[in-house]
């Protein structure tokens, strides 16, 4: 049995933390599941399709590390190929109800709960959002606002523009600062500009920011920096966790991302249900929403035929602290 792994040439490091968790998951494989692995074109729209047509007689399943836009159109392609598929965007354009498709990402609307209900816990009241003028992210702010707002707290959002430079409402101190980017460059840019403005109030990163290259970035007194995360990184992983981090730090790898996580989840998820149904994709997807449990380092999936985005609110949810070049629990 073979599963295709897909992924683009990017120097983004989305794509590439989620291919080398999947790699690294293959080996973990039993000798009769095999991974294999391709580099698609993002600039030649054809070339995934042409990659993935290439091992259409050889493969049960294909695993991609891929944005919105190329997921949709591999789920496309994996339901017309009867090919299983698993990607981690969570986007609901990307499934469109094929049976073929399962994403693993955890939903914006449960993030900004679960990270409203952490945040309240830390007695603040008075947040700042402060996010990149994207339209996903916009949303994110937005969402996140009302998530705040249930639970008593006082949301602001402010989009950000550089030339404009940043500023606090009239009157008005947050307690936190939620700096809602993806970018490194524009984050560590803002980070910046808000500590020649206060360097005691805690600043808090979204999830994709959570990666070695970004801490790097971040010197030996960037303040109080917090993390959106799914890991607790004082040592109390679950079973699968702890088999993950092991594997990554063999690698090379000192922190251990969502990303990582993602791809290790989707062929472990992938080749589970596979080695239950015998290789067939058809039998692969009843086992799957069956309503089975699946562990995995992102935290446990259960799928259904409704749901094939099969998270448990409020899901893997952590807020971590970066502090004297070490993470730890808030």
């Amino acid at each position: 049995m073979v599963i295709l792994l897909l992924r683009p040439q990017s120097d983004d490091p989305a794509p590439i933390d989620q291919s080398l968790g999947a790699r690294l998951s293959a080996q973990t494989l039993a000798k009769d599941m095999v991974a294999k692995e391709e580099i698609f074109q993002r600039d030649d729209p054809g070339d995934l399709e042409g990659k993935l047509a290439h091992w259409r007689d050889q493969i049960s399943a294909v695993i991609g590390t891929t944005s919105v836009a190329e997921s949709t159109r591999l789920g496309e392609l994996a339901a017309r190929l009867n090919l299983l598929c698993f990607v981690a965007n969570n986007n609901p354009a990307v499934w469109q109800g094929r049976r073929q498709v399962f994403h693993i990402g955890l939903p914006t609307s449960q993030t900004t709960a679960a990270v409203a209900a952490l945040i309240a816990k830390t007695n603040r009241r008075d947040i700042l959002l402060l996010h990149d003028q994207t339209e996903f992210q916009s949303r994110v702010a937005s969402t996140m606002q009302d998530a705040l707002r249930k639970h008593g707290m006082n949301g602001r959002c402010q989009p950000v523009s550089f030339e404009a430079g940043v500023q606090f409402p009239t009157g008005w101190k947050p307690e936190l600062i939620y700096v809602i980017f993806s970018s490194e460059p524009k984050a560590l840019r803002l980070l910046q500009m808000i500590r020649n403005i206060s360097l005691e109030i805690p600043l808090l990163f979204g999830r994709s920011l959570l990666r070695e290259s970004f801490l790097e970035t971040l010197g030996d007194h960037p303040g109080e920096c917090w993390f959106v995360d799914m890991f607790h990184r004082n040592g109390h992983e679950t079973p699968a966790q702890s088999k993950f981090f092991q594997a990554l730090a063999a690698n090379g790898v000192k922190v251990p991302t969502a990303n990582h996580a993602f791809g290790w989840d989707g062929v472990t998820h992938c080749a589970a249900a596979l080695e239950a149904a015998g290789g067939d994709p058809l039998r692969a997807i009843d086992y799957l929403e069956s309503g089975v449990t699946l562990e995995g380092a992102s935290g446990n999936c259960c799928f259904n035929r409704e749901n094939h985005n099969g998270r448990f609110e409020p899901g893997p949810h952590t807020i971590t602290r970066w502090h004297s070049h070490q993470l730890g629990d808030v």
